[in-house]
């Protein structure tokens, strides 16, 4: 049965920030493996094999899980089974030293490194942390935990029985310094996303939105059964894709196409999984977007990326010429302390992480969110919102609140939430599609052009063209989120 949050509204919880209140799927812990490159070990259906001479290392292995009670034990990223095998004689020809760096840090070999990773289930929950713990000391093993349980990104709206069309109060879509200028390279050919596809994950969405195109396909994953995660999807969309017209919004890039994929994958969280799924699916100068936080070794939400399966994913991804943005989390979490060191809060996978700052509407309303004033100043626009993680890795951030877009109702509410809206879409959540739409212009122009830029390229120039950072109180320039996006100056360089 769905075990739902006890989090309220927008409440502030010891990991940070989060959407309205949510139900997630009451799916199992499990144990996420990464064999060492070298050790010539592969799993099968009831443990670990390996040849002769490598045999203690897999008999290890395996007295460990007779410990246990185990559901299920197979690939983390759903290869066959001989491509898990042919691991085997690829680990032997391996050197020791130095293998990870070299392999991971230049995005070599995807389906080897995929291979690499074993998802252990074991039928009681209890058990993952202590599995995880005993698997960690094996020799042939690089890295064992248990795996994220994501939330959205998100925070809160409401409701209201209003309804008119949205686009004038869709300010992200304007001119720099207040928006990302949209609207000023639509005119150019591709400038609307045209012959991009973008590929979101997350959980679920309402595909049968009146302000939605037709064409979404849902191409993994099981969606999750929530009307919380539903309009987390949906509003996420919208800001990217959702029609032009005499009502409802307009997407940043219009005429993309989109496709989704949801993290839970054979009953548990994958989102490396659905990351891998997503690459297969779609080519150089695609997009897919990362809509999700868990919660990090100091207890507060971070970027997925943290964790190495989903890091691994992301390189192999943008190793493809597909980009990776990805939501920075909203634990107001500094990226930059020492815990994080070697992790992938401080390393480059190739994505695009982006923060969330104050948009230029700087007040807001209280209704749905905690106790205090009706109406209520968060700061100096395009300085760090006060949840948003922050470090150097984190690139460019998006407006955090305010984000006019499909679903929740608190703009236009009615029976049907196919024609729900929201001005109050928020977090680290509302800012990444405002990136990825224009990720997605980028690249339609690039195409008329001649061809896409790689996800390096266009990182830079995100970076090198947008509206810089300010302080605010309490937020110095050392909490970096780096530029909102200027896709006029953008333009030019592509």
């Amino acid at each position: 049965m769905p075990k739902k949050t006890k989090s309220q509204p927008g409440q502030k919880t010891k990991q940070g920030y989060i959407s309205t209140t949510f139900e997630t799927p009451d799916l199992p812990d499990y144990v996420i493996v990464k064999l060492k490159y070298e050790s010539p070990v592969a799993f099968a259906a009831t443990g670990f094999v390996a040849p002769a001479d490598a045999e203690p290392q897999a008999s290890s292995l395996n007295r460990v899980l007779s410990k246990y009670d185990i559901a299920a034990v197979r690939s983390h990223f759903g290869k066959k089974r001989e491509e898990v095998s042919h691991r085997i004689a690829v680990a032997r020809a391996l050197p020791a030293a130095g293998m990870a760096a070299a392999v991971e840090g230049k995005g070599l070999d995807a389906d080897f490194i995929q291979s690499s990773y074993v998802q252990i289930v074991p039928k009681k929950r209890g058990d993952a942390p202590k599995l995880a713990r005993e698997l960690q000391r094996q020799g042939a093993v690089s890295q064992a935990y248990v795996a994220p349980r994501p939330v959205p990104a998100a925070m809160a709206t409401g409701t209201s029985p209003d309804s008119r069309n949205f686009e004038p109060a869709q300010g992200y879509l304007h001119s720099a310094p207040e928006g990302i200028g949209a609207m000023e390279v639509w005119p150019l050919a591709g400038g609307k996303g045209k012959g991009v596809t973008i590929c979101d994950i997350e959980g679920n969405w309402n595909l049968a939105h009146e302000d939605l195109p037709a064409s979404i396909l849902h191409i993994g994953g099981t969606v999750i059964n929530d009307i919380g995660w539903r309009n987390h999807g949906t509003a996420v969309l919208g800001e990217m894709v959702s029609k032009p017209g005499d009502a409802g919004t307009v997407g940043i890039a219009h005429q993309a196409l989109a496709k989704v994929h949801s993290a839970v994958i054979g009953g548990v969280f994958n989102t490396a999984g659905a990351i891998a799924g997503a690459t297969a699916a779609l080519k150089a100068g695609d997009a897919i977007l990362i809509e999700l936080q868990a919660t990090g070794p100091n207890g507060k939400y971070v970027a997925m990326q943290y964790w190495n399966d989903i890091f691994s994913a992301i390189v192999a991804a943008t190793a493809k010429g597909i980009t990776v943005v990805e939501a920075a989390g909203n634990g107001n979490e500094n990226f930059d302390l020492a815990i994080f060191n070697g992790t992938g809060l401080q390393k480059d996978s190739g994505a695009i992480v982006v923060g969330a700052g104050i948009p230029p509407t700087n007040f807001f309303d209280n209704f749905g969110f905690g106790a205090g004033t009706a109406y209520t100043k968060i700061g100096v626009p395009r300085s760090r919102i006060w949840f948003s993680n922050y470090g150097k890795i984190v690139n460019v951030h998006g407006w955090g609140w305010h984000v006019t877009t499909c679903g929740y109702g608190d703009a236009q509410g009615g029976a049907s939430e196919n024609r729900w809206y929201t001005h109050r879409f928020s977090g680290t959540s509302s800012a990444s599609p405002i990136v990825t739409g224009a990720v997605a212009c980028l690249q339609g122009i690039a195409k008329t052009k001649g061809a896409p830029l790689s996800p390096a390229k266009i990182r830079k120039i995100l970076m090198k063209t947008g509206t810089p950072q300010v302080s605010g109180p309490g937020v110095p320039l050392t909490q970096h989120i780096g530029p909102l996006p200027n896709l006029k100056k953008a333009a030019k360089l592509v």
